[in-house]
C-alpha cells in the first residue's frame, strides 16, 4: 500500500463548545472541597473577616492563573493543555513530566478517592454501604510477602462509578460533554439552592457574623492563615483543567479563554457566598466541630430533608467531577503518546467514537487498583507538590513564549501582564515553601513519584529517534 492510498488517522473531534467549556471548568473546581472545607478553616480563623479574606484571595490567586493559562490557551489551543505550553517553553521533558504526574498521580489518585468519597455519601441512602464488615477480607502470603487484601461494599461502588464514567467518555465526547453539562448544573443548583434557602428560612443570625476581625497582631495573623490558604487553593483546585480539552472544543482560541475567565469568577462569587450563608445559619465556633458542614446548614435551614437535598447534590458533584476528569485530565497523557514521548498507543484515537481510548481505559484501569489498594489518599498527599511546580512553571510559560514566538497571533493576552503573571508565580512558591515546611516527607516522596518516570521519558525518546532516522 502506498503512502497516499492510507487511511487517515482518526483525530479528535471539535464538538464542545463555550457551555461544555464551562461546564468542564466550572465542575473541575466545584467538587466536595466547598461542602467540607469551610469547617476546617473556621476552627483555624475564628472570624468572619477572616474566612472571607482568605476565600476571596484563593479565588483572586486562581484568576490570576487562569488569566495566565488563557493566553497561553488562545495561543496553542491543542489538547493536552499545560504539556503543549510546558513542551515549547522549556522542551518535552517538562511536559512529558507534567502528563505523568498528572496523568499517573495526580488524577487516578483524585479519580479513586472521590469515587470512594461517591460511595460513602451514597450509604446515606444505603445504609449497607456504610458497613464496617468487608465482602472480602483475605490474610496470607503473596511471593513470601505478607498479603492482606481486605474489599468492602464501597469500593465495589466506586470501581462501577469509574467503569461508567469510563464507558461514558469512549462512547464519544458530545456525549460526555453532555453528561458534564447536566452534572455540573446540578452541583451549581444544589449550592446555589442551599444558599437560597438559608437565606429566606428565617433561622440565621447576623450576629453570627461577630467577630468581623480577630483582636491579634498582624504576625500572628500573617502566620495564622498560612494553613487556611492551603486549604483554599486546594478547594479551587482543577482550574487548569479545560485548557486540556481544547483540541475537542470549537473556537478554542476563544472559547477555552472565555471558560476559565468567566467560570473562575462565578466560582469564586459561589464559595464566597456560601461560606457567608454557613456562618450566617451556624456560629463559627459550631461550624468548626462540623464533619459536613453544608449537611448541617441545610438541616438548620429547611430541617431534616435538607441533609437529603444536600447528599444528592454532593452525589452529583462528585460523579460530575469524577466524569470531569475522564472528559479533560485524560487528554494530558493523549498528548504526550500523540508526540511519542510516551508510549504511541496513549494517542490513538478510537476511529468510530473519535475518543482517546486507550488514554481513558488505562485512567479507568489504575484507578479502580487504587481504589482496591486503599492508597488514593497517600497519593492525593503527595502529589501537591508536583502539581503546584507545573501551575509555576506553566505561569513563566506566558513571559518565555512572549519572547520565543513574539509574532505568534494571540487572540487573548493576559490581563495585567506581567503583574498578576508574576503574581501567580510567587503565590505557586509560597504554596511550595509551605507544603515542604508542612510536609517535607510528602513533598519528598512527590518528587521521587515524579522522577521514577525519566527511564520510561529516555526509552520512548530513544524509541522516537529510532523510528525517525529509520
Amino acid at each position: 500500500m502506498t503512502v497516499q492510498n492510507q487511511p487517515a488517522k482518526p483525530k479528535l473531534l471539535r464538538a464542545l463548545g463555550l457551555r461544555e467549556g464551562l461546564a468542564i471548568h466550572m465542575g473541575a473546581i466545584i467538587g466536595s472541597g466547598i461542602f467540607v472545607v469551610p469547617a476546617m478553616i473556621a476552627g483555624h480563623l475564628q472570624s468572619t473577616g477572616l474566612i472571607v479574606l482568605v476565600w476571596s484571595l484563593g479565588g483572586v490567586l486562581t484568576l490570576f492563573g487562569a488569566l495566565t493559562i488563557a493566553e497561553l490557551s488562545s495561543l496553542l489551543p491543542k489538547a493536552g493543555g499545560p504539556y503543549v505550553y510546558l513542551k515549547h517553553s522549556y522542551g518535552r521533558l517538562w511536559g512529558f513530566l507534567f502528563s505523568w504526574n498528572h496523568f499517573f498521580i495526580n488524577t487516578a489518585g483524585s479519580v479513586a478517592a472521590i469515587a470512594v468519597a461517591f460511595a460513602t455519601y451514597l450509604g446515606f441512602f444505603l445504609p449497607f454501604l456504610s458497613s464496617e464488615t468487608p465482602l472480602l477480607d483475605y490474610q496470607g502470603s503473596l511471593l513470601g510477602h505478607s498479603t492482606d487484601i481486605t474489599i468492602r461494599g464501597t469500593q465495589i461502588v466506586a470501581i462501577l462509578i469509574i467503569a461508567l464514567a469510563t464507558v461514558v467518555n469512549v462512547r464519544g465526547v458530545r456525549f460526555g460533554g453532555w453528561v458534564t453539562n447536566v452534572f455540573t448544573l446540578a452541583k451549581v443548583l444544589a449550592l446555589l439552592g442551599l444558599i437560597v434557602a438559608v437565606c429566606v428560612s428565617g433561622n440565621g443570625s447576623v450576629a453570627n457574623f461577630e467577630p468581623w476581625w480577630p483582636d491579634q497582631s498582624t504576625k500572628n495573623l500573617t502566620s495564622g492563615i498560612g494553613l487556611p490558604m492551603i486549604l483554599v487553593l486546594w478547594a479551587y483546585e482543577g482550574w487548569a483543567t479545560v485548557s486540556m480539552s481544547a483540541g475537542e472544543i470549537k473556537n478554542a482560541e476563544k472559547n477555552v479563554p472565555r471558560s476559565l475567565l468567566l467560570g473562575t469568577v462565578a466560582v469564586m462569587l459561589l464559595y464566597v457566598s456560601a461560606n457567608l450563608a454557613y456562618v450566617y445559619i451556624i456560629p463559627i465556633d459550631e461550624m468548626a466541630g462540623s464533619a459536613r458542614i453544608a449537611a448541617d446548614a441545610a438541616v438548620a435551614a429547611i430541617g431534616p430533608i435538607g441533609a437529603s437535598l444536600i447528599i444528592a447534590g454532593i452525589l452529583c458533584s462528585t460523579f460530575g467531577t469524577i466524569n470531569g476528569s475522564f472528559l479533560a485530565d485524560a487528554r494530558s497523557m493523549y498528548a504526550a503518546g500523540d508526540d511519542h514521548t510516551f508510549a504511541p498507543s496513549f494517542g490513538k484515537v478510537h476511529p468510530r467514537f473519535r475518543t482517546p481510548f486507550v488514554s481513558l481505559l488505562t485512567l479507568g484501569t489504575w484507578s479502580a487498583v487504587l481504589t482496591l489498594s486503599g492508597s488514593y489518599d497517600q497519593i492525593a498527599s503527595y502529589v501537591v507538590f508536583g502539581s503546584w511546580v507545573f501551575y509555576g512553571l506553566t505561569a513563566l510559560s506566558v513571559i518565555i513564549l512572549r519572547r520565543k514566538m513574539p509574532d505568534a497571533p494571540r487572540p487573548y493576552k493576559a490581563w495585567g501582564y506581567p503583574y498578576t503573571t508574576l503574581l501567580f508565580v510567587g503565590a505557586a512558591g509560597w504554596f511550595l515553601y509551605s507544603t515542604l515546611v508542612e510536609d517535607p516527607r510528602g513533598a519528598i516522596i512527590g518528587i521521587v513519584l515524579l522522577l521514577s518516570s525519566l527511564p520510561f521519558y529516555y526509552y520512548w525518546t530513544h524509541r522516537r529517534i529510532q523510528n525517525s532516522d529509520s
